[in-house]
C-alpha cells in the first residue's frame, strides 16, 4: 500500500510539471502593485483606521514616485499624533523629505510644506535633518 500511495505521489508530481500551473501566471497575485494601487489601498486602510498599514501603502506608492502619495505621506508624518492620536508618531525629517520629492515634481502642497519646513529649520524650531 506504502508503494502504491509513493507512485501515485510521483505521478502527479510528473503531471504538474507536464502541464504547468493550473492557473494561469496573470492569476496569481504576486505582482507588485502599481503606486496608484497602492494609493488606493491607502486610503481604504486610513478609512478602516489601520493606519500602519496606510503607512506602509503610502511608503509604497511615495517611493515610487506617486505625488499625492508623497504629499499625504508628508502630512501624515509630520501631523501624526495630531491627526491619528497619541500611538501615532511625528517624524518631521522623513516628512521633509516627502514633501521634497513632491516639490521636485510640481506639487504646490509639497512646495508649500517644504517651504515653511525650511523656515522653522532656518529659524531654529525644528530639529536638523541628516
Amino acid at each position: 500500500m506504502e508503494s502504491m500511495l509513493n507512485i501515485l505521489r510521483a505521478l502527479t508530481v510528473i503531471a504538474i510539471v507536464a502541464v504547468g500551473p493550473i492557473y494561469p501566471a496573470s492569476a496569481w497575485p504576486l505582482e507588485p502593485p502599481t503606486p496608484k494601487q497602492a494609493y488606493s489601498v491607502a486610503l481604504e486602510a486610513q478609512t478602516a483606521g489601520d493606519f500602519l498599514a496606510m503607512v506602509g501603502a503610502l511608503r509604497t506608492a511615495a517611493n515610487a514616485g506617486y505625488l499625492p502619495a508623497q504629499e499625504l505621506l508628508g502630512t501624515v508624518l509630520l501631523q501624526g499624533p495630531d491627526l491619528f492620536g497619541p500611538a501615532f508618531w511625528r517624524d518631521a525629517c522623513e516628512a521633509r523629505v516627502c514633501f521634497k520629492r513632491a516639490a521636485e515634481q510640481g506639487g504646490d502642497i509639497g512646495r508649500m510644506h517644504l517651504s515653511l519646513l525650511n523656515r522653522q529649520r532656518r529659524l531654529g524650531y525644528e530639529a536638523h535633518c541628516a
